[in-house]
């Protein structure tokens, strides 16, 4: 009878099972609601213009734009204006690069704001203030980023180039695939080198972490990137943190990989979408470890979700802002700051306020020097993080010498709106069956295993009334007399204890008496 109860109990199992093996993708109404719900989050309890210039705000603005909410765009723009006016050498050269792109999302230019070209400032003409590596991989990504979010031409007399800040990049990356060996700052770096991964060539480069020279092509580079993203990724799908799982959904979202399908990217509990989405809180804001929401991890989130929904709806890629094309939201509604009051269909992104500053206007970065009178940095000083070889310079190379590989010189040519890549193959193609077919097929091999299953159990109960299935009877004679020998021998050495303490009480009444 126990056997029997032992078998029906894996039968239930069976049948059990396999409904929570079957991976559920995220459809594009649930991504929506949760939109929905952390711009209302974001609009009652962190207005971004209380945090005008900072990484929360800037991305919550692009976020926004990107996705065609409606939203007072000229109001931030004429804050960030006095944050942009304070930049300096002391400021985060990443900090300035997420601003550029904020006022152009809210409707101005980021080469003529507070009287400063932004982008110039803050990219090719950086190292004439401050290194543009000085806080680490992060300076170069989100130059990268900035510059052809745009597609904004460098002149001749930059310190900078497009090759020498991809070479910049490359040198940061460490023999594990990572970059400064860490989650966020390797998301963004395949982010920033995506548009790159189908150019030709490679860069002589000399590696920060050992100190070696050697060539290494944006395709090596990122492909050794995403096999250290998948190895990272955590059993629910997310990579620990709200930033660092925001980032790398962007940048498999910017490669082409479907962050909710792919195998390399879905884990024993879920996929990166389903990492992503475990940190929304009931109230409709993300928090960044899991705990309380805070307007940081949901601009962060938002910005993941923009990514996502605008690769499902065939859109460029989030930051490829000289692409004017909004993501689709439904029932969407305004925030406070509107300019539409509490209007309940979205604006289109093309009807922006008219005093947002046009295109047209924008002052040509080759018509103005910036006045910096600051000498151009000649050499690049290796980031705390990276631990050269003393006899090894640690700096890139700013023009790739020939090498065995064809090296990049000259100004990169830049590519039109990211298409979708293929999926890299690893073992089987699953890419070349459709999300609802997988699903389907799965479906049915849990349906075929739970029905065998149910039928093993009647089986096995009808044989059991019929007497044909004789289990082994337990021989009772042999365990009464086992359980007889423990007794008597735990008996027995209780017996010697208790000899043992009368002997030690007569030993001291002895020694009392003498």
């Amino acid at each position: 009878m126990k056997k029997t109860k032992i078998i029906a109990v894996f039968c239930a199992a069976a049948l059990i099972f396999p409904a929570f093996c079957v991976h559920a993708e995220h459809s594009e109404n649930d991504l929506k609601e949760a939109v929905r719900d952390a711009v209302d989050w974001k609009n009652e309890y962190d207005n971004p213009l209380y945090s005008v210039g900072t990484s929360d705000s800037n991305l919550y603005i692009t976020a926004l734009k990107r996705m065609g909410v409606n939203y007072d765009y000229s109001a931030y723009l004429s804050a960030l204006e006095s944050v942009v006016a304070a930049y300096g050498s002391e400021s985060l050269a990443s900090d300035m690069h997420k601003s550029a792109l904020a006022a152009v999302c809210a409707g101005g230019s980021a080469q003529y704001i507070a009287g400063r070209d932004l982008i110039a400032d803050s990219t090719y003409y950086r190292d004439a203030t401050a290194p543009l590596d000085r806080e680490g991989v992060g300076g170069f990504t989100w130059a990268l980023i900035a510059l052809d979010s745009g597609n904004y031409q460098i002149p001749d007399w930059a310190t900078r180039d497009r090759n020498s800040i991809i070479a910049g990049i490359l040198s940061h990356q460490n023999t594990n695939g990572s970059f400064d060996d860490n989650i966020y700052d390797t998301a963004c770096a395949v982010t920033a080198l995506a548009p790159y991964y189908e150019t030709s060539g490679a860069y002589t480069i000399t590696q920060n972490q050992t100190g070696w020279t050697f060539d290494l092509s944006p395709r090596d580079a990122v492909d050794s990137a995403l096999d250290y993203l998948s190895d990272e990724q955590l059993r629910d799908g997310d990579w620990g943190d709200m930033a660092s799982t925001a980032m790398t959904v962007i940048a498999l979202d910017s490669m082409g990989i479907d962050a909710d399908s792919d195998r390399r990217f879905v884990a024993r509990n879920g996929s990166a979408i389903d990492g992503l989405m475990d940190y929304q809180n009931r109230d409709g804001g993300f928090s960044s470890d899991l705990n309380k929401s805070d307007g940081e991890a949901t601009s962060y989130a938002l910005c993941a979700l923009a990514s996502h929904l605008r690769k499902i709806q065939d859109k460029s890629t989030l930051f490829r802002l000289s692409v004017n094309d909004t993501v689709t939201l439904d029932n969407q509604t305004s925030s406070p700051n509107s300019t539409s009051g509490t209007t309940a269909t979205a604006r289109p992104a093309a009807t922006a306020r008219a005093t947002a500053r046009p295109a047209a206007t924008v002052r040509p970065s080759s018509t103005k020097r910036p006045t910096s009178t600051a000498r151009p940095s000649k050499t690049m000083q290796p980031t705390k993080t990276a631990a050269p070889k003393p006899s090894a310079s640690p700096r890139p190379s700013a023009s790739p010498r020939p090498t065995r590989r064809p090296a990049l010189v000259g100004p990169v040519q830049m590519p039109g709106p990211m298409q979708p890549t293929p999926t890299p193959d690893i073992g089987e193609n699953v890419s070349e069956t459709a999300p609802a077919q997988k699903i389907a097929r799965t479906a049915a091999v849990s349906g075929g295993v739970a029905v065998a299953a149910l039928a093993a159990l009647i089986a096995l109960i009808a044989l059991k009334n019929a007497g044909k299935l004789k289990l082994p009877a337990r021989n009772k004679a042999e365990t009464d007399i086992t359980y007889k020998a423990k007794k008597h021998r735990k008996t027995e050495e209780h017996r010697r204890f208790e000899q043992h303490e009368k002997y030690k009480q007569r030993m001291k009444f002895d020694k009392r008496r003498k």
